[in-house]
């Protein structure tokens, strides 16, 4: 009787030590899929957190490969696709950036990053105009998204729409300076004053 008292618990530890894992990783907690062992679960968890600790190295070939086997059991992850999107867009991938950026939107409509990451990538490739709308989208889903903000001023810039440049750092700088970002106030207001 003992050494299944022993075994239960141990299997019992292991799942709770797995949903702790998969809820940190997946942002939260997962429920047992029937026909799906845990153990794939922890395998599939694992792939997600190497991507982005090759993510995190600049590894980006490896991250983009653990991305892609993980997204094999998890299609409808929106993290996964907008870190691959990234990586893909740091090794100038952009169409295919372009591509995961979209699953994302699509399985998130009003996540505000995506949206935001997709515009930096439409900026990459030179298509302001399309990078401009989709950091407007990124603004409708969150009003206080300061990065988007200086990041539309900084394609309006590049169109050649200097007033809505400053109104959007002017407002970048005011959120960034509200949100205890340092880093992101000084860019915004060394922008302003390269405007003047």
């Amino acid at each position: 009787m003992k050494l299944i008292q022993t075994a239960t618990i141990f299997i019992a530890l292991t799942s709770v030590v797995a949903f702790s894992r998969a809820e940190r990783v997946f942002g939260y907690a997962i429920a047992p899929q029937i026909g799906r062992p845990l153990v794939n679960i922890v395998q599939s968890t694992n792939l997600l957190e190497e991507g982005l600790k090759k993510q995190e190295r600049e590894d980006y070939v490896g991250a983009i490969s653990d991305y892609t086997e993980f997204l094999k059991t998890n299609p409808n992850h929106l993290a996964a696709y907008s870190n691959r999107g990234f990586a893909k867009a740091m090794l100038d991938r952009l169409p295919e950036a372009l591509k995961d950026f979209d699953r994302a939107i699509s399985l998130a409509p009003n996540n505000a990053d995506a949206y935001n990451a997709r515009g930096n990538v439409h900026a990459m490739a030179g298509n302001l105009s399309a990078s401009v709308r989709d950091f407007n989208q990124s603004i409708r889903c969150d009003r206080d998204f300061a990065d988007a903000y200086y990041n539309r001023a900084i394609s309006r810039h590049g169109l050649g729409d200097r007033r809505g440049a400053r109104a959007d750092l002017t407002k970048a700088a005011r959120l960034f300076q509200q949100q205890q970002d340092v880093g992101g106030y000084e860019q915004a207001t060394e922008w302003i004053n390269k405007l003047r």
